[in-house]
């Protein structure tokens, strides 16, 4: 990152499931970070004095994501975030995702997490609050809307989110915003500086169900990318960085660059980022 001034706001969508979001904001105090609740439901009950927003209607994930992407922007912060309520984030956190010594390209930053993209995953599995941070980052092909960190620079470029190609659910975003992200030049980069706990879909799988919301999510995921990228879509991805395949284990580290802070030229020359290669 360059030496320009920084600051975040993090965004979490909710919908219920308060016991989740009440225990978060307890880590997003602690690490004294600048966050807004994006109540869908409209019944949030405040622990304190957090900031909360009510838009009138379900926006679902995404809509709560990009309304918070643009309150930030608007409001003048250099960077921005969607995190899940059902997560818990380790110390040190904020400052983690907007470190000056990620390479000046960054356009998209995320933590390491216990489940979710393997390219992101961590070896172990504390609990967050237990987290020993690394001095290093990855290079990787996509970072997971899970808690997904967007520079103004990047979001202003590529133009946000697509909100209508995925239609309920927003599976798939995430890779969209990826690979527009890559093709205009900004690196994504994971840093093992932070970590999350993700106790995964708690609110989608609470009012859909597991099953109807697990297959019509992918089913329209694959959809909005085949008309966006084509029908090779998954090609731009290396295997096994966001999914693990249903036939054979692949190994994530084979699927993204590591650094250690300070080697930054090596990162922002190597175009796996950028979608002209990808480590396979």
């Amino acid at each position: 990152m360059n030496n320009q001034a920084v600051s975040l706001l993090i965004t979490v969508p909710v919908y219920g499931q308060h016991e989740y979001t009440h225990a978060l904001v307890h880590d997003l105090d602690r690490e004294g970070a600048d966050y807004l609740i994006l109540d869908n439901r409209g019944d949030y009950p405040a622990l304190g004095k957090e900031r909360v927003v009510k838009p009138g209607r379900n926006l679902g994930w995404a809509g709560g994501s990009d309304l918070g992407f643009r309150i930030a922007f608007s409001e003048g912060y250099s960077h921005a975030m969607t995190l899940n309520n059902d997560t818990r984030i380790s110390r040190g956190f904020v400052d983690a995702l907007v470190d000056r010594r990620l390479p000046d390209d960054a356009g998209i930053v995320g933590p390491v997490i216990d489940h979710g993209f393997p390219s992101a995953e961590s070896n172990e599995k504390p609990q967050a609050g237990n987290y020993t941070p690394n001095q290093r980052y990855r290079a990787v092909p996509a970072i997971e809307g899970t808690a997904l960190a967007l520079s103004r620079d990047c979001w202003q470029t590529i133009g946000g989110l697509n909100l209508v190609s995925f239609r309920r659910y927003g599976w798939g975003i995430d890779l969209d915003l990826a690979l527009r992200a890559r093709d205009a030049g900004f690196g994504l980069y994971i840093t093992e500086l932070a970590y999350i706990n993700h106790f995964g879909q708690k609110t989608a799988v609470a009012n859909f169900g597991r099953r109807r919301y697990e297959w019509q999510a992918n089913f329209e995921k694959v959809r909005g990318l085949r008309q966006l990228h084509g029908r090779q879509w998954r090609t731009r991805f290396p295997r096994g960085s966001w999914v693990q395949p249903m036939f054979g284990d692949v190994d994530a580290s084979t699927t993204y660059e590591i650094y250690p802070f300070g080697e930054q030229s090596r990162a922002t020359a190597d175009p796996v980022h950028r979608g002209s290669r990808v480590k396979s």
